[in-house]
């Protein structure tokens, strides 16, 4: 192989990465910057993981930066540094892990919510995450300590491998049950399933559009470890993620306006006029009030829906109430 072609196998993927990375970190900022001007009176813990995440992808962005000024850069026209791992590169991957960590537990927190604390289905997942964050530290100290490529796929190719299947599954699990759920907990009324099914939407798409990025970087790093390829895919792996976790905050808003514009549209509501009713139906009624009197000369009906909807997102608590209240001159009843 050509000198020529060696280094673009090896420094062409990580320009390309780059760039890309730097292009989603851009937007991950604006997110952010929209996040916090748009829910200043959110829960402490989930504004302090969005200045996390903030700050870890500026990190990361100017890791990627100082990574490939070391190699286009510094050491243009050197062919020894091709198989040289620089310590901003290394980095790369722990910093990418910890962005990882706090987003899979914010919907891993989601899945624990809706399951109404089932912690046989979220430990699972919350002990994935947390080897993903293990594998990836050890993998940042192992390429440190063996400064070349060759050295680190010699002996550690399991370690980098291992923290890119956990996250895969980590990926897989949480859409599957926060679907499941999700799917779980419609309502039969048209506006809250309206809803439901939009979030189902952006889960699916936030946890496919990561798991693939994934695996993708997993797939070079097996079949073509010796260029770096795998590694300009897993620059964007973080600004995936970060996009992911903003982008599902930042929905609220849009979520929560379909729902009332959806409520006021004209769904009716089952209405049930008086009549001796089963203890189980949802709708009672005082017998000693008779709607229907032939002496009402106004009937006036008021139908009020609400929607109750966690500040967080989490549908964990879904209600739907009609109220109906009928008044007349004559008398008046209030059905629920």
């Amino acid at each position: 192989m050509s000198v020529a072609r060696e280094v673009a196998e090896r420094l062409g993927p990580l320009l390309l990465g780059g760039l890309i990375a730097l292009g989603l970190s851009g937007i991950v900022s604006m997110q952010a910057f929209i996040y916090f001007r748009t829910f200043k009176n959110d829960y402490a813990r989930i504004r302090g993981a969005v200045g996390v995440v903030w700050i870890l992808d500026l990190v990361h962005a100017a890791l990627v930066c100082a990574t490939d000024w070391q190699y286009l850069i510094d050491n243009w026209g050197n062919d020894q540094v091709l198989d040289h791992i620089p310590l901003a590169c290394a980095l790369t991957i722990l910093v990418t892990a910890m962005v990882t960590f706090v987003v899979q537990c914010f919907f891993v927190r989601r899945v624990f919510v809706l399951s109404k604390k089932n912690w046989v289905v979220s430990s699972p997942m919350f002990l994935f995450a947390f080897l993903r964050l293990v594998s990836a530290t050890a993998t940042t100290a192992l390429m440190i300590k063996s400064e070349t490529f060759s050295n680190f796929r010699a002996s550690y190719t399991w370690v980098f491998t291992l923290g890119l299947i956990t996250s895969v599954v980590v990926d897989v699990l949480v859409t599957f049950f926060l679907c499941h759920y999700l799917r779980a907990s419609r309502t039969g009324f048209s506006s809250m399933d309206f809803v439901i099914d939009t979030i189902m939407l952006y889960t699916i798409n936030n946890g496919s559009l990561t798991c693939a990025s994934t695996i993708v970087s997993l797939i070079c790093w097996l079949v073509m470890p010796q260029n770096l390829v795998y590694l300009g895919f897993h620059f964007a792996i973080s600004k995936l993620y970060a996009n992911s976790f903003l982008a599902t905050l930042n929905t609220r808003d849009t979520l929560r306006e379909r729902s009332h514009g959806s409520s006021n549209q004209g769904h009716a509501l089952p209405v049930i006029f008086p009549s001796r009713m089963g203890g189980t139906n949802r709708f009672t009624m005082n017998n000693d009030v008779n709607p229907l009197d032939t002496t009402a000369t106004n009937l006036q009906i008021n139908v009020e829906k609400t929607v109750q909807r966690n500040i967080e997102g989490d549908i964990s608590d879904l209600e739907q109430r009609s109220e109906i209240d009928i008044q007349s001159p004559a008398s008046s009843a209030k059905v629920l």
